[in-house]
């Protein structure tokens, strides 16, 4: 290539900056998009690797129903050379003065595991000191640094604790929950823990451990979630199992022992009483009794239930890694169809490119250069579009996508900030991408015109033949059209390349703003159905069994009240293989025909009642969906304490937020062999009102029984203040398919004017105005702008689905609808975009030159 060649392709670029740089942000808005959000995925579990690292979570933990021994510890010390323990005790307390269930753990003097991360303040130093976790904070927004923490629970309970004030020193994060709302099930009160509280060594009187976190040293370097480090824990859980197996028949002697030395004396006062009277004798007929009973209950003492964990048990953990797939799942699909519109522009702007070029192109190819050279122009003009572009492109996506959805994601999750990392592979793909999009489409193009001759290539290309439309057959329209729409329908059909990309690229950018307006819809939905069409209940309140009269005073008494619904609520765990362990509440109301007074449970799509039967349980959409289950299905469920049950599906309800299981009273019997301790209400208030719902609360908590009372309005302040960060991920769909359209409609437009510059010149010589010429062009994009919409809707439609189906976490589920305005919106922002276009091709026409538009090319 000479040096005057390479120049005359340099003020060709100058000459139509307009069109390279219009394909470099196409490349850029398309690669932005690819490389961010593929990076997204990896950079949010890299987070969490990064985070569970430094805090040393531990892989593994072990819990008995009798608790844990010195005898238990010193089995783990003789595999320290292949693992990590610490030995934690815990209590999980009603707390009856501010209505929260709250585990309050003791720190072991060393944390060698399940490190805490201080967010504010500093660990405990003295005994009189207290940490809660960050959860604590913002149920409780009166507890500070320096405030006085009180433990009020049950009397049992109350003397469990050597002391019971505390003053607040710092807040922290467990890595054990990294979830911002669960902390997992619990055996009190309400049966789900609200927060963590952490104190000093020696503040709880437990004379055993209440659980062993354990590290495996194999998986230390070993990816969280990876096919390797699920392999390798299930290896390490079994060895865990088979070195304690003996600890159960060991720990079942010991207590045997134990029993038995308690029994020691009354064993001797009755041999000794045996020696002295008759066996006949009132006296000793009672105290052989007493022993033999006692003996009896020392020979029932059974072999203690090791409970085995692992991470994904902890609330969070799992499923933070489920919204980073989907992250990915997002990133193959939504950049790709970005990339497809790029592409189908980028096709359209080089053919153009060409046909202005030819001229050049046989002057060179007479001149004696060959195909390559000649090509070269073209290769070296969307090359550097493609190579500024896909450089842009990857600067700003990796730094700003990811950082931007992981801090939507922020408010559900407690995790430290993500880092970027640069994914070379994808990057790749990427300027693969961005060079088959120009070097690919110009090789299209050019494949014809670089076969062609000199003479033929100096010779202007034939303008496109016009033809009959269907629509001129139909006379009696065609007749009453004027001379202007009759031109702008032929020109249409005309140029049918145009037409397509036009429409093509219109809704697909159309499509994306749909999917935007359309997830603000499906989250702003969950809120409003949820608690005003299908909950209608103002309050839980959960009792520590069947509801007294003095329970029933108090609950009925206020003003404020109205009605309730007797029924008893526990959490159930479910575990399938392939899906993470989820927690439902059962629910089994003791007036069946009341329930839908407080709980509307009904088909989503038609709207149609279900009623509880003694066939079998009603569970919610979403856990049906996650287990693949359908009506007539057995579901297995676990209370706590009891073995795994299995019920019949006889119907699925609709449910947006958590889980549930619905039972008559005579199948629960059926199932689980005992009949329903009714220990919950479900209370309707008269009016809803922040103060007196509080004082409602604390009236209730004063009374002997009742353990917890839930507000829904506080419950539906907590839930749903996360939902708030989601219009992030709105507004990056909005933002980047408005720019999108922008582009694509000005590269277009652009085009189809520069194509038609004489024809143009030549309608405003015969006397068109400016405003006249605008709209002989603007009613042309105004059609393929309007066919753009209508195609855009059916695939926004899609798109959407699409999205929700891969975003939803499992204990929520999004509105699938999409609300009409939102199409409005899409259609009135893309008709914005499609005039915005046009000012700034009005002001080009109204400055073209139509004496040199005019001039021969021959």
């Amino acid at each position: 290539m000479t040096k005057a060649y390479f120049k005359a392709i340099l003020r060709e670029i100058w000459r139509s900056k307009a069109r390279f740089f219009s394909i470099l942000l196409i490349i850029f808005l398309g690669v932005a998009f690819y490389t961010g959000i593929r990076a997204t995925g990896p950079d949010m579990l890299q987070a969490a690797d990064t985070y569970f690292a430094k805090q040393k979570l531990a892989t593994n933990s072990v819990q008995s129903t009798m608790g844990l021994t010195k005898a238990d510890t010193k089995v783990l010390d003789k595999h320290q050379d292949v693992l990590t323990y610490q030995a934690v005790k815990y209590l999980d307390v009603n707390q009856l003065n501010n209505n929260r269930v709250v585990r309050v753990s003791e720190l072991p003097t060393k944390q060698s595991l399940d490190q805490l991360t201080v967010v504010s303040g500093r660990l405990p130093k003295r005994a009189n000191e207290i940490v809660l976790d960050q959860q604590a904070k913002r149920l409780q927004p009166s507890l500070k640094l320096g405030s006085t923490y009180r433990i009020v629970s049950s009397k049992t309970l109350n003397q469990k604790f050597k002391r019971r004030t505390f003053k607040v020193v710092g807040f922290v994060n467990s890595p054990r929950y990294v979830e911002n709302v669960s902390r997992g099930v619990t055996t009190v009160g309400k049966g789900t823990l609200d927060y963590l509280a952490f104190v000093q060594p020696k503040t709880l009187r437990l004379n055993v451990a209440t659980r062993i976190d354990v590290q495996f040293k194999n998986l230390a370097k070993v990816t969280p979630y990876s096919a390797t480090y699920k392999r390798l824990n299930k290896q390490n859980t079994a060895k865990l199992k088979r070195w304690l197996k003996p600890q159960a028949k060991k720990r079942q002697q010991q207590l045997q022992r134990q029993a038995r030395a308690k029994l020691k004396p009354l064993a001797q006062q009755v041999a000794a009483l045996k020696a002295q009277v008759p066996a006949t004798t009132p006296a000793l007929v009672k105290l052989t009794a007493q022993l033999k009973a006692a003996t009896a209950q020392v020979n029932a003492i059974e072999k203690p239930t090791y409970l085995y964990t692992d991470r994904s048990d902890n609330p969070g953990y799992t499923e933070y890694h489920e919204n980073t797939q989907r992250v990915v799942a997002l990133s193959t699909v939504f950049p790709l169809f970005f990339i497809a519109i790029a592409a189908l522009i980028c096709l359209t702007t080089m053919t153009r490119m060409v046909e202005e070029l030819r001229l050049q192109m046989g002057t060179l190819k007479a001149l004696g250069y060959s195909n390559a050279a000649v090509g070269s122009e073209f290769m070296i003009y969307g090359g550097l579009a493609a190579l500024v572009g896909t450089g842009l492109g990857v600067g700003f996506g990796v730094n700003f996508f990811p950082q931007f959805i992981a801090q939507a994601y922020g408010s559900m999750y407690n995790l430290p900030a993500i880092s970027v990392q640069y994914l070379w592979p994808d990057i790749m793909v990427a300027l693969v991408i961005a060079l088959v999009c120009t070097l690919g489409t110009a090789l299209v193009v050019l494949r014809v015109d670089l076969r062609s001759l000199p003479a033929q290539l100096l010779q202007p290309k034939a303008p496109k033949a016009g033809q009959t439309l269907l629509l001129e057959r139909w006379r009696g329209l065609w007749r009453r059209l004027s001379f202007n729409h009759k031109i702008t329908l032929r020109n249409l059909f005309r140029y049918k390349q145009r037409l397509l990309m036009t429409v093509l690229g219109i809704a697909g950018c159309m499509a994306m703003m749909i999917t935007g307006f359309g997830l603000k819809d499906s989250i702003g939905d969950i809120s409003s159905k949820q608690f005003n069409e299908l909950w209608h209940y103002d309050a839980i309140v959960t009792r520590n069994g069947q509801e007294t009269a003095a329970q029933k005073r108090t609950i009925s008494r206020p003003k404020l009240y109205q009605n309730s619904l007797l029924l008893k609520s526990k959490q159930v765990t479910i575990k399938q293989n392939g899906v993470a362990e989820q927690t439902a509440t059962l629910g089994v109301p003791k007036a069946m025909a009341q329930l839908n007074r407080f709980v509307v449970l009904r088909n989503r799509q038609t709207h149609r009642v279900y009623h509880l039967s003694n066939q079998g349980a009603i569970i919610d959409e979403k856990l049906a969906k996650l287990y693949d289950v359908k009506v007539g299905d057995q579901l297995p469920i676990k209370l706590a304490g009891q073995t795994t049950k299995k019920v019949k599906i006889a119907a699925i309800a609709e449910n947006y937020v958590n889980h549930f299981v619905y039972l008559s009273p005579t199948y629960y019997q059926h199932v689980f062999g005992a009949k329903p301790v009714y220990n919950a209400n479900l209370v309707q208030f008269k009016t809803t009102n922040e103060k007196k719902e509080n004082a409602y609360a604390n009236t209730l908590l004063k009374q002997a029984g009742i353990l917890n009372v839930t507000l829904m309005s506080t419950e539906k302040k907590t839930n749903f203040k996360m939902f708030d960060s989601m219009n992030l991920v709105v507004l990056i769909f909005v933002v980047s398919a408005g720019a999108l359209a922008l582009v694509v409609l000005y590269n277009l437009t652009n085009i189809n004017v520069s194509e038609r510059i004489r024809e143009l010149s030549t309608i405003k010589v015969l006397g068109f105005y400016d405003g006249e010429v605008t709209m002989y062009i603007f009613r042309e994009n105004l059609i393929l702008t309007g066919l753009g919409i209508i195609f855009g809707c059916f695939l926004g439609n899609w798109l959407h689905a699409y999205i929700l189906q891969t975003a939803e976490t499992n204990a929520l589920m999004f509105s699938p609808g999409i609300h009409p305005m939102s199409y409005v919106y899409s259609a009135l922002l893309t008709v914005a975009f499609s005039l915005v276009v046009m000012i700034m091709m009005h002001r080009k026409l109204k400055r073209v030159n139509m004496l040199d538009a005019l001039k021969s090319v021959d």
